[in-house]
C-alpha cells in the first residue's frame, strides 16, 4: 500500500507539468524546415527556417502574352509539422515586420498526412512594418497519430507589364516584393 501511495504521490507531482487537453501547441523558428519554392530568371526568393524570416523578389521585364501572364511568380514557404495527440481546431500563423508591396500574399495551407486538406488562408499587402495573424480554422478534426503539415510563407503571381499594342491591359508593377517574419505556429 505503501508503495502504491508513493507512486501516486509522484504521479500528482507532475501533473503541474502536464499540458491541458486542448491546449495549443506552439512552434517557433528553429522548429521549422525548408518547403516549397521557386521562380524564374526574374525573381529572388529566401526561406529561413532557423529566422523564420521569407523574402520574394520580382523584377517584372516581361510583355503580357495573348491570354497570360508569362513565367513564374516567386513563391518561397516554411514548414511546421505536428503530430497531432489530441484535439485540433484551428492552426494560427503569427508573422511580424512585414513589409509587402501591394500584390504579394502570406498564403498559409494546413493539411493532414490521413485527412488531407484541412484549410487555407492568407493575408495580402499592402503593409509596412506590419504584425498579425493568419487563423485557419481546421474543416475537419484531424486524427490522432496523423502529423498537420502547416506550410506558410510569401508568393505572387506571374508578372508581367502591360501588352505594348492593347490598351487598357493592366500589368504588374515593374518591380513587387515582400519580406516577412513568421514568429510562431499555433496547434490548438
Amino acid at each position: 500500500m505503501r508503495r502504491v501511495l508513493t507512486v501516486l504521490a509522484a504521479t500528482a507531482a507532475l501533473l503541474p507539468l502536464a499540458a491541458p487537453a486542448g491546449a495549443a501547441t506552439d512552434y517557433t523558428p528553429g522548429q521549422y524546415t525548408a518547403g516549397p519554392k521557386g521562380g524564374d530568371a526574374s525573381t529572388y526568393t529566401e526561406a529561413d527556417p532557423a529566422s523564420g524570416k521569407v523574402v520574394i523578389f520580382q523584377r517584372n521585364t516581361r510583355q503580357a502574352a495573348a491570354v497570360h501572364c508569362i513565367g513564374d511568380g516567386p513563391r518561397a514557404t516554411l514548414v511546421a509539422a505536428h503530430p497531432v495527440t489530441g484535439p485540433a481546431s484551428s492552426v494560427v500563423v503569427n508573422y511580424a515586420d512585414a513589409f509587402m508591396t501591394a500584390h504579394p500574399v502570406i498564403d498559409v495551407l494546413v493539411t493532414g498526412s490521413k485527412s488531407d486538406w484541412l484549410g487555407h488562408g492568407n493575408a495580402f499587402g499592402p503593409k509596412t512594418n506590419e504584425s498579425g495573424a493568419v487563423t485557419i480554422p481546421l474543416s475537419k478534426t484531424p486524427e490522432v497519430g496523423e502529423t498537420l503539415t502547416i506550410q506558410f510563407g510569401l508568393q505572387l503571381h506571374a508578372g508581367c507589364l502591360g501588352h505594348p499594342t492593347l490598351l487598357g491591359l493592366q500589368g504588374s508593377r515593374p518591380v513587387e516584393g515582400a519580406q516577412v517574419m513568421f514568429t510562431s505556429v499555433s496547434v490548438g
